[in-house]
């Protein structure tokens, strides 16, 4: 449940954004060829705000998703202690675009509709997150975690990264066939080569997964066979390499002994700690 504070200031930042919305309504009723409305919702897109697009026509059917930068909020909060860069609101939405236009012919994100310089529609899907699923339902980690790991590979393999990779940025089908990811807000640090910004990738989704009410209990229950599916779906060539990959970007992966000590041999995730005593 949202807090008072934070529903407030998003009902603040959709007054702000009347008029930005009034326009986009606009330009995707020339795409769709009807007047279009876009209902707000209360859920943030980190420094955005989201929206659902519907034809006037047929409201109780939707049609897209909109992303929207606010006004006088150009750029998210720094990070010193992510190996990830902030963006300014129309990087971010240049950045996302261009992951959906590389991923969405092979199903990994959702189909780009329209972009303009504040905004983003991509065609909805009412597939349900990977965190709701987690949280009610942790034993079905063991059926979808497979098919999230490939979807990743294949992201990786089609030359992007994503730097915010967590269970609430992937959305699964509601066979559990199929994943598609999405919100790419964040670029990698230049200094990072692209197999560090794939291993940052994994282990920060390993990260989340292991967050209690998610798939911690189910993970913990049987730590090796979540190692073992890791190890399945990352690539080989330069895993099992210590370096400065920070632990504290993944702590929980620390938890527990045989996650620990398993990832270290797919990864090489070393303590900076332990690296300086040896």
């Amino acid at each position: 449940m949202k807090s008072p504070l934070r529903l407030f200031n998003a009902l603040i930042d959709h007054h702000r954004l009347a008029e930005r919305r009034r326009q986009v309504e606009w330009e995707l009723g020339v795409i769709f060829k009807t007047a279009i409305s876009l209902q707000p919702t209360l859920s943030g897109g980190g420094f955005d705000r989201m929206y659902l697009a519907h034809r006037d026509s047929d409201p109780m059917q939707t049609i897209a998703s909109v992303r929207m930068n606010v006004p006088g909020r150009d750029l998210a909060a720094k990070e010193p202690n992510l190996p990830r860069l902030t963006l300014s609101g129309e990087n971010r939405i240049h950045r996302e675009a261009r992951a959906y236009r590389q991923l969405s012919p092979i199903g990994l994100t959702p189909r780009l509709i329209a972009r303009g310089d504040y905004f983003l529609a991509n065609h909805w899907l009412s597939w349900p997150r990977f965190s709701d699923i987690l949280r009610y339902h942790g034993h079905l980690l063991w059926d979808i975690l497979p098919v999230v790991l490939n979807s990743i590979r294949e992201m990786h393999e089609n030359d992007v990264v994503h730097m915010d990779l967590n269970d609430g940025n992937i959305l699964i089908a509601p066979n559990f066939q199929s994943a598609v990811i999405i919100d790419f807000e964040y670029a990698p640090l230049h200094s990072m080569i692209p197999f560090d910004q794939q291993r940052f990738d994994f282990l920060r989704f390993a990260h989340n997964l292991l967050k209690p009410r998610r798939g911690r209990e189910a993970a913990f229950q049987q730590p090796q066979r979540f190692v073992d599916l890791f190890a399945s779906f990352v690539p080989e060539a330069g895993y099992g390499i210590p370096d400065s990959m920070d632990s504290a970007w993944f702590s929980r992966v620390n938890d527990h002994q045989v996650i620990r000590n398993g990832f270290e041999e797919i990864f090489g995730v070393l303590d900076i700690e332990s690296r300086a005593a040896a």
